[in-house]
């Protein structure tokens, strides 16, 4: 493990960027998502494909606010690396203008999985996005994230840790994004939990999340968050 010691104290670090950043006034709010997701290699081959259906809720779980839907292609350039391609819709919903400020995504993904141990699983996942906001500029955000899942000896049960960091490269300064999208730390996730393989090719984990949003000189948010993922690999 000594040879991944620089990762694992990389992770540490970003784990402590959401109290950090959360000592700011913030706004608390607590919220459920469910993210499901569906991916094959097509029986094995290198060429890979994912989507993803994830519905939110905000204010105290008492308003549905988003709903994500995400495909992505990808190919396996190693047995350990991957490049994906992809698209996201975020669907912002409001009583006031239903889904009409959606934002569009077009991403670019590198990903690395290693068994590191045979209980324990490390993913790396590096993620460039252009989005395309409803009557606003494009904005340019980069995403990294950090997953570990250990499996406990004997069992089909697993824990789950990850820490993801957002950061924007260019700015919207007019407009109702004007103090969401600025160069730097967009939001960090922090995110632990506990799994079940319900079968080799279905498992469920949940647990919970911790999401600091920073809004660049307004009040940013601190959202607390029940998370559960359903993935199915076929």
């Amino acid at each position: 493990m000594r040879k991944h010691s620089w990762i694992l104290l990389l992770t540490i670090g970003l784990l402590t960027l959401s109290p950090l950043a959360s000592a700011a006034p913030v706004k608390d709010d607590w919220g459920m998502w469910l993210s499901n997701t569906y991916q094959t290699d097509f029986g094995g081959s290198n060429y890979l494909a994912f989507l993803e259906l994830a519905p939110r809720t905000k204010n105290d779980n008492g308003e549905f606010n988003q709903v994500i839907v995400r495909p992505l292609l990808g190919y396996k350039l190693t047995r350990k690396l991957q490049l994906w391609l992809g698209y996201t819709w975020q669907g912002e919903y409001s009583k006031e203008t239903d889904f009409e400020l959606a934002t569009n995504d077009f991403m670019q993904q590198l990903q690395w999985i290693d068994d590191w141990t045979p209980q324990l699983n490390f993913q790396y996942r590096f993620r460039m996005e252009e989005r395309f906001f409803e009557g606003e500029n494009t904005a340019f955000r980069m995403r990294h994230r950090f997953r570990f899942t250990y499996t406990l000896p004997e069992t089909k049960a697993y824990l789950i840790a990850l820490d993801e960091l957002f950061v924007y490269f260019n700015s919207i300064n007019h407009g109702r994004l004007a103090s969401s999208v600025q160069p730097g730390i967009n939001q960090n996730r922090s995110y632990v939990g506990v799994g079940y393989k319900l079968t080799p090719k279905i498992n469920i984990d949940t647990g919970y999340q911790f999401q600091y949003v920073n809004n660049f000189g307004a009040q940013g948010g601190a959202n607390h968050i029940w998370l559960t993922n359903l993935n199915v690999n076929f």
